[in-house]
C-alpha cells in the first residue's frame, strides 16, 4: 500500500517537472547566429542568445547554460532587471530538469529578486510553484506547502487558471499523503470546479496533462490514457522532448496498473532513453523505479534489482528522498521473495527510516514545542517586567501626589499658551494657503499668456510668410500673365509668335495654380493642423497616378518618366499627404530637367522602411542650396530649365508631411548631373 502511494507521489513530481519546464518553453531561431551577434546591439544580443537558450534547454542543456551565462553578462552590463529575471528563471528550470536542485533554487531565488523590481506577479507565481515542487521532491513537505500557497495567491491575483488548477491539485495530493483527507478533498474539489468552469480556455498541452492526472487519481485509467496520448502527440509536434519523456512515463504507469507489464516496460524504456539523453535525473530515477516494479511483477528479479540499485544511487546523489524510498522498498520486497532475509531486513529498515523522515509529525511537533516554549518564556519575562514596573510605580505615586498641585497650575498656564499658539498657527496656515492659491492662479495665468504669445508668434510668422508669397510670387505671376495678354492685344503683335507666347502663359498659369494649392495647404497646416489618416498604401499606384496627372508638363518638355516601382510595394501613411509629396517631387524633377531628359522613380526596403526615390538627370543643386532646401525661413526659389518659377513651399510641405507620417526626406545632388530626392515610410503600423 505504501509503495503504491509513493508511486503516486513520484508521478506527481514528474508532472510538476514537466509543467515547470513547459511554463518557460518557447521557440527560437538559430540560423546565422554568429552573423546576427556581430551586427547586433547588446539589447538585440540578449534577445538572440536568450531565444537560443530556450530552444536548447531540452536537447542540449549545457549549451543552453552557456548562452544563458552570456545573457547574464550583457543584461548585468545594461542593468536590465527584466532580462536578468527571465534568464535566472530559465537557468533554474534547466537545473531543475537535470536534478541539480540546489543550483535550481539559487537561480529561482535570484529571479524572484529581480522580478520584485519588475512587479511580474505571474512570473513570481511560476517560480514559487517550481521551488515548492523542488522542496516536495526533496521531502520538505511543510516548505513545499508554504511555497504552493504563496504561488496560489499570486495565481489568484492575476487570474491564471492554469497555475491555479495545477497548484490546487498538488496541494490536494500533499495533504492526502499526510492523511489530512479533509484538506485534500477541499483542494481537489476547488481544482475540479475550476477545470469544469474553464477547461476550454487552457493551453492545449496543459489541459491534456491536467485532465489525464485527474483521471489517473480517480483510477479511470482508460480516460487517463486517452488524454495522455493526446498530450504525447502535442509534445511531439512541439519537439518538447522533456514533455514526451514525462508523458511516456505516465503511459507506462497506466499500462502497469492495467497489468500490461510488458507494454509498460516499453514505455518506461523509451522515456528512460530520452531522460538520460537530456540528463533529467529526476525523470531518470522515476523510470528506473517503475522499470524495477514491472520487472518485479514479471518475476524478473535480477533486472528489477539492477534498476532499483541504479535508481537508488542517483537518488542518493541528488537528494531525491521519495524516489530513494521507492528503491529501498522495492529491493526489500525482492529480497524477501528470494529469501535473502538479511538484505530484505536492511532495505526494509532503510525504507522505514526514510518514511519517518518524510511524513511523520515530529518536526512539526518540535517546531510547535519550541514556539510554545519561546512564547511562554516571553510571557514570563513580560510578567516580571510588569511586576517591577508596578513596584516602581507605587513608590512614585506618593511623590506624584505631592507635586501634582504644582503641575496643575503650570499645566493651566501651558494650556492657555498652547491655545493662543494654535490660534496663530491656524491663522498663519490659512494665510499661507491663500498665498499658495494666489501663486498657483498667477502661474496658470502666466502659462496661458505664454501659450497665447507662442501661438500669436506662430500666426505672425505664418502671416508674414503668407503675405510675402502673395506680394512677391503670386503678384509676379499675375504681372507676367498681364504683360503676355497686353502683348497679344497690341496692334503690332504677330501671330507667328503665338505658340511660344501661349506656352509661356500656360506655364505661368500652371505655376500660379501650384503656388495657390501649396500655399493654402501650407497655411492650413500651420494654423489649424492637418488630420492624419494612416492606412496601407500601394506606392506603385499612387506614383502612377501622379505621373498621369503631370503628363502634360512632362510632354511639353519631351521628358520620359519611368515608374520602376513594382506593384507589390506597400507602406503606411496618409493617402492625401503622400500624393502631395509625390506630386511636388515629380513636378520639381520635371521643372529642373532639360528637354528630352529622363526621370526615374524607384523603391527599396531597408531597415523595415520603404524608401522611394525620384531621380532626374537635370541641372542638379549646389551644396549651399541643398543646406537650405527644407528650411522654412531660408528655402530658396529657383527657375526651372524651362524658366518655370517656384515658391520654395513645395519642399517645406514635403518635409512636414513626411515627418508627420513617421518618415524622413533628404536630397543627394551634384551640379550638372541631376538630383535624387528620397523619402522613407514605415512598412508596418
Amino acid at each position: 500500500m505504501w509503495k503504491h502511494s509513493l508511486k503516486k507521489q513520484s508521478l506527481f513530481i514528474l508532472f510538476n517537472l514537466c509543467l515547470c519546464v513547459t511554463l518557460f518553453a518557447q521557440q527560437g531561431n538559430s540560423d546565422s547566429l554568429s552573423n546576427l551577434l556581430r551586427s547586433s546591439s547588446d539589447k538585440e544580443k540578449i534577445a538572440i542568445l536568450f531565444s537560443q537558450a530556450l530552444v536548447l534547454q531540452y536537447n542540449n542543456p549545457s549549451q543552453a547554460i552557456s548562452y544563458a551565462n552570456q545573457v547574464n553578462e550583457l543584461a548585468t552590463k545594461l542593468n536590465d532587471a527584466d532580462a536578468l529575471a527571465k534568464n535566472f528563471q530559465l537557468v533554474g528550470s534547466i537545473y531543475f530538469s537535470s536534478g541539480a536542485f540546489n543550483k535550481s533554487k539559487e537561480n529561482y531565488t535570484q529571479a524572484l529578486n529581480y522580478y520584485a523590481q519588475t512587479k511580474n506577479e505571474k512570473a513570481k507565481a511560476d517560480i514559487n510553484y517550481a521551488i515548492a515542487s523542488i522542496n516536495y521532491a526533496q521531502g520538505n513537505m511543510l516548505i513545499a506547502v508554504e511555497g504552493y500557497l504563496i504561488g496560489l495567491r499570486y495565481y489568484e491575483e492575476v487570474n491564471d487558471k492554469v497555475g491555479m488548477l495545477s497548484t490546487l491539485s498538488n496541494l490536494g495530493s500533499i495533504y492526502a499523503k499526510q492523511n489530512n483527507f479533509t484538506k485534500s478533498i477541499e483542494y481537489n474539489l476547488r481544482a475540479l470546479k475550476l477545470y469544469e468552469e474553464s477547461s476550454d480556455k487552457f493551453r492545449t498541452v496543459v489541459v491534456f496533462d491536467n485532465i489525464g492526472n485527474i483521471y489517473l487519481r480517480q483510477g479511470n485509467y482508460k480516460k487517463a490514457k486517452e488524454y495522455f496520448t493526446k498530450s504525447l502527440k502535442v509534445y511531439t509536434e512541439l519537439n518538447n522532448n522533456a514533455g514526451v519523456s514525462s508523458t511516456l512515463n505516465k503511459l507506462g504507469n497506466i499500462e502497469s496498473k492495467l497489468d500490461e507489464e510488458e507494454d509498460a516496460i516499453l514505455f518506461y524504456k523509451r522515456s528512460l532513453q530520452i531522460s538520460e539523453d537530456l540528463k533529467m535525473q529526476v525523470l531518470t530515477v522515476s523510470n528506473l523505479n517503475y522499470l524495477g516494479e514491472s520487472y518485479f511483477n514479471l518475476r524478473q528479479y535480477e533486472s528489477a534489482i539492477a534498476c532499483y540499485k541504479q535508481a537508488m544511487n542517483i537518488a542518493k546523489g541528488i537528494g531525491l528522498k521519495i524516489e530513494l524510498d521507492v528503491a529501498y522498498q522495492g529491493l526489500a520486497d525482492i529480497y524477501k521473495i528470494t529469501k535473502e532475509t538479511g538484505k530484505a531486513q536492511t532495505f526494509s529498515a532503510l525504507s522505514s527510516e526514510m518514511k519517518d523522515s518524510l511524513f511523520n509529525d515530529s518536526v512539526v511537533k518540535k517546531l510547535a514545542d519550541v514556539t510554545l516554549s519561546y512564547e511562554s518564556e516571553k510571557k514570563q519575562t513580560q510578567i516580571e517586567l510588569l511586576s517591577k514596573e508596578q513596584s516602581i510605580r507605587e513608590s512614585e505615586l506618593l511623590r506624584e501626589r505631592q507635586i501634582r498641585n504644582i503641575f496643575t497650575a503650570a499645566l493651566s498656564i501651558l494650556i492657555i499658551v498652547f491655545l493662543v499658539l494654535v490660534y496663530f498657527f491656524i491663522q498663519n496656515k490659512r494665510i499661507a494657503k491663500n498665498l499658495v492659491k494666489q501663486k498657483n492662479e498667477l502661474e496658470l495665468k502666466n502659462t496661458s499668456i505664454l501659450e497665447q504669445t507662442e501661438k500669436l508668434n506662430q500666426l505672425n510668422t505664418v502671416k508674414d510668410r503668407f503675405f510675402s508669397i502673395i506680394s512677391h510670387d503670386l503678384r509676379n505671376n499675375l504681372t507676367t500673365m498681364k504683360l503676355y495678354f497686353d502683348l497679344i492685344s497690341h496692334p503690332e503683335y504677330e501671330e507667328s509668335d503665338n505658340k511660344e507666347i501661349t506656352k509661356n502663359i500656360s506655364s505661368s498659369v500652371e505655376n500660379t495654380i501650384d503656388l495657390l494649392e501649396n500655399l493654402l495647404i501650407w497655411a492650413s497646416a500651420q494654423i489649424k493642423g492637418v488630420p492624419i489618416h494612416i492606412q496601407k498604401l500601394n506606392i506603385h499606384s499612387i506614383t502612377q497616378e501622379n505621373i498621369n496627372l503631370l503628363n502634360s508638363a512632362s510632354s511639353q518638355k519631351h521628358i520620359e518618366i519611368n515608374n520602376e516601382i513594382t506593384e507589390d510595394v506597400t507602406a503606411y501613411g496618409d493617402m492625401d499627404m503622400i500624393r502631395l509629396v509625390l506630386r511636388n517631387l515629380i513636378a520639381n524633377a520635371i521643372k529642373f530637367t532639360s528637354e528630352n531628359g529622363i526621370i526615374k522613380i524607384k523603391s527599396g526596403i531597408k531597415n523595415n522602411v520603404c524608401q522611394i526615390s525620384i531621380i532626374d538627370n537635370g541641372v542638379g543643386i549646389s551644396k549651399s542650396s541643398m543646406e537650405r532646401l527644407f528650411n522654412q525661413h531660408l528655402n530658396p526659389t529657383t527657375k526651372g530649365t524651362g524658366n518655370e518659377k517656384g515658391t520654395g513651399l513645395g519642399l517645406i510641405l514635403c518635409k512636414d508631411f513626411i515627418e508627420r507620417n513617421n518618415g524622413k526626406i533628404w536630397v543627394e545632388s551634384e551640379e550638372g548631373k541631376g538630383s535624387t530626392f528620397t523619402f522613407e515610410l514605415p512598412i508596418n503600423t
